[in-house]
């Protein structure tokens, strides 16, 4: 799974610099990076990763209409497991947000903008036990698989949620296409145990 996503990645952004000079109108970003709880959720989860996909409109040089989907993973507190007599597990969200845009310098070679979105957030908090993991080892290429552990209880929901940051974007030369440091405060608008800051490395045009 993690080969096939960073290959569907890497020809995305391929395709996405043979698009930049013919759609100078569109914009398209795609990176990944890390994630961390904030107030009471820093009781529940860990630090973890994230990922970021988006594309939109250029509707001024300034100001851009993105629609962005963004999963971010945690691991478990110790403390969240044994109040749940549990021995592992994981939270996950994705979401779909709307994110106008605003760049301060878009034709610098350094570009600060500021973003704010709101949308539809998916979230799944599951129980896993390490101790169920199946393994197979293939006698003929010596390589031995892990199924992983077993989700033993999970729960899910949607709700609506929203993100607001911003960023640098670093220009790489005259392609158009740029590098980008992304930082949001996001939340799971359920309880104040759902917020998370997000800080995201990637490309951009």
């Amino acid at each position: 799974m993690v080969r096939l996503t960073q290959t569907a990645v890497v020809c995305l952004l391929f395709c996405l610099t043979a698009m930049a000079q013919e759609f100078s109108k569109y914009t398209f970003e795609g990176g990944g990076g890390f994630s961390a709880p904030s107030g009471a959720a820093s009781d529940r989860f860990n630090t973890g990763w994230n990922l970021l996909f988006g594309g939109g409109y250029r509707f001024t040089k300034n100001i851009s209409g993105m629609l962005e989907y963004q999963v971010d993973r945690f691991s478990l507190t110790n403390t969240l497991l044994q109040n749940n007599n549990q021995p592992d597990g994981f939270n996950t969200y994705w979401a779909f947000t709307l994110n106008p845009r605003y760049d301060f310098h878009p034709k610098g070679h350094i570009n600060p903008y500021v973003t704010a979105g709101y949308g539809i957030y998916h979230r799944r908090l599951a129980f896993t036990d390490p101790s169920r993991a199946t393994g197979y080892c293939d006698q003929f290429s010596g390589y031995c698989y892990n199924s992983g552990a077993p989700v033993v209880a999970d729960f899910t929901n949607f709700k609506a949620g929203y993100n607001v940051g911003g960023g640098l974007n670093y220009a790489l030369g005259d392609s158009g296409m740029k590098v980008f440091t992304d930082v949001r405060f996001n939340r799971f608008i359920a309880h104040n145990t759902n917020d998370w800051v997000s800080v995201t490395f990637g490309l951009r045009f």
